[in-house]
């Protein structure tokens, strides 16, 4: 029994090493997607409660249709006049209920006041954000599109140095900054205004000449002499249509 024990202990069994398990290897990605970030999911978010309020409040106020330009016209308005109309007859109405119309509600009365004060502070807020939103819209904009600018410039290039691939992208910017001519050469409404401008305050030499004549049995004339154009002389006239003589005798 001692020499088997002896034994046992003279050859004893290695120990196992101990060993983690490892994870097994992922291949590397080439290119990693793209994530959105805090600022884009935080806007993503606003928006969607943005919609989900406004939806609430127009199911809360009951208001199903927008409101034509007629029938704002028939409203009354609530500007700093009239505000202060309303909340002094309100006053004089909660101070003095004995001179009040008959069946007059007091709590209604203070109901609608408490809302339309709400109402007003809330456009207030809103007016406040949406310039902050149009504010920071407009610099992101600009940033925008000065990097668009440096892609047509860069694909410019690269079309003028005959890149294979590159001038069919180049031309669908292109497009972008291209401007129709106009078929005559006759000066625009805005040029006659502008010419009209600079000769009058003494910045041009030259003269406009408009004449009119109104159309009665025959045909009217309108011609507008443009000579303030550097190098044209730009010549304008339309004919207007003829009454018809039966008609004008036909009204008398």
């Amino acid at each position: 029994m001692s020499k088997q024990k002896t034994t046992a202990s003279k050859n004893p069994t290695p120990a196992k090493p101990k060993t983690t398990p490892t994870k097994p290897k992922t291949p590397a990605k080439t290119a990693k997607a793209a994530q959105p970030k805090p600022a884009d999911t935080f806007i993503e978010q606003l928006i969607y409660d943005l919609e989900n309020r406004m939806q609430y409040f127009v199911e809360d106020e009951n208001i199903q249709s927008n409101l034509t330009g007629r029938d704002r016209s028939r409203l009354f308005s609530a500007g700093v006049r009239n505000y202060g109309f309303i909340d002094k007859a309100f006053d004089i109405a909660r101070d003095n209920p004995q001179f009040m119309p008959p069946h007059f509600d007091i709590t209604r009365l203070n109901d609608n006041l408490r809302e339309l004060e709400n109402l007003r502070q809330l456009m207030l807020v809103l007016q406040q954000f949406l310039q902050l939103v149009s504010n920071c819209f407009m610099l992101k904009a600009d940033f925008c599109y000065r990097d668009a600018l440096r892609i047509y410039a860069s694909l410019q290039e690269q079309t003028r140095n005959r890149v294979p691939g590159a001038e069919p992208l180049f031309n669908a910017l292109r497009t972008f900054f291209h401007r129709r001519r106009r078929q005559s050469d006759e000066p625009t409404e805005m040029e006659l205004q502008r010419d009209f401008k600079r000769l009058i305050h003494g910045k041009a030499d030259g003269e406009i000449i408009i004449e009119n004549e109104t159309p009665k049995i025959t045909g009217g004339v309108h011609k507008v002499i443009d000579n303030i154009h550097t190098g044209r002389s730009a010549f304008k006239e339309t004919e207007q249509a003829s009454i018809d003589e039966a008609t004008v005798l036909h009204k008398k």
